[in-house]
């Protein structure tokens, strides 16, 4: 996982895909509700590279919700892109948030242990001016900050930094 987690530091969070999006002023920042987000990044130094990290959860035996992060580079595979007639690249059908100034910093990845496994729940995305918060659930909590936020669960790791 922590593999996973470095390959898009320096990367570009162009886009947070959703199919629907609830959006309320928090604090000094921004709160969205959600479903599944799809995180759209991309390499600054080469436009053609693109990695889609599809966020997802499950419930445990103990009844904890658990970030599940699934990665793809095609958008084929994605509902939130089609293939209109005229257009060279698949559009984007979906709600989204953009961010400006988006390269991927640094990462917090929250969670839990037991004795064989580590579970996420939440993960930090420190990008050049503001901090992005998934917090998993049957609705995912997307909050956008300009500071670090707090968080009730133990980190796991850090990437970046």
């Amino acid at each position: 996982m922590e593999q996973r987690m470095q390959s898009i530091r320096g990367m570009k969070l162009k886009t947070v895909l959703v199919e629907q999006i609830a959006a309320y002023q928090k604090g000094d920042g921004w709160e969205y509700l959600c479903s599944e987000p799809v995180l759209h990044f991309q390499s600054k130094s080469d436009p053609n590279q693109k990695t889609y990290w599809i966020l997802s959860w499950r419930e445990t035996e103990e009844g904890d919700d658990e970030l599940l992060i699934d990665e793809t580079h095609d958008t084929d595979t994605l509902s939130q892109f089609q293939r209109v007639e005229g257009f060279r690249e698949p559009v984007i059908v979906s709600s989204s948030i953009h961010l400006e100034n988006a390269s991927v910093q640094s990462m917090v990845v929250y969670g839990f242990k037991d004795e064989e496994q580590e579970f996420l729940t939440s993960i930090v995305l420190e990008l050049e001016d503001v901090y992005v918060t998934f917090t998993s659930g049957p609705v995912f909590t997307v909050t956008v900050t300009n500071t670090f936020p707090e968080n009730v669960d133990g980190e796991l790791f850090r990437v970046g930094e």
